[in-house]
């Protein structure tokens, strides 16, 4: 019997952010979360002619860093700004287990008295807010408990 993927996802945070600090998230979650084994996956919303394929398409890092972050690129607020105006939404999806570097700055930075709901990071959606300021929804639920079979001191 298939098991929901999703049915693990108990909480969400909704957060505001600030041009500067989103920047700064979208760089972090290209260029050091892309790479890593528990990321999954980027993904857009489909266009609703398109829904019964799903309501996410899969996007390539390469794709997204070439729209929004280009190398040797200028104005990347505004490039950022048009791709958010053209696709509405941004997703990222991480592996069963994972627990992104950037969700841990979020976390740390802007609710430090709520980061225990959110000890584990299954998926982050990026938005437009207003003209300023963008919405950015963490999903996931408390950490699993330890594995009481592995040795803590074989840890890297």
């Amino acid at each position: 019997m298939a098991t929901d993927p999703q049915a693990h996802i108990r909480e969400t945070l909704q957060l505001r952010l600030d041009a500067a600090t989103f920047k700064a998230l979208m760089r972090d979650l290209l260029f050091r979360e892309a790479g890593k084994p528990y990321f999954k996956q980027l993904y857009l919303p489909r266009q609703r002619w398109r829904r019964l394929l799903g309501d996410w398409q899969p996007l390539s890092t390469y794709e997204a860093e070439k729209a929004m972050l280009p190398v040797g690129g200028r104005q990347i607020d505004q490039h950022i700004r048009n791709f958010f105006t053209m696709n509405e939404r941004l997703q990222a999806a991480f592996q069963e287990g994972g627990m992104p570097v950037t969700a841990i700055f979020v976390l740390q930075q802007r609710c430090p008295q709520m980061n225990a709901a959110l000890e584990h990071v299954h998926r982050i959606e990026f938005a437009i807010h207003d003209e300023h300021h963008y919405q950015v929804d963490l999903h996931g639920g408390p950490a699993p408990p330890p594995d009481p079979n592995r040795d803590a001191s074989q840890e890297d």
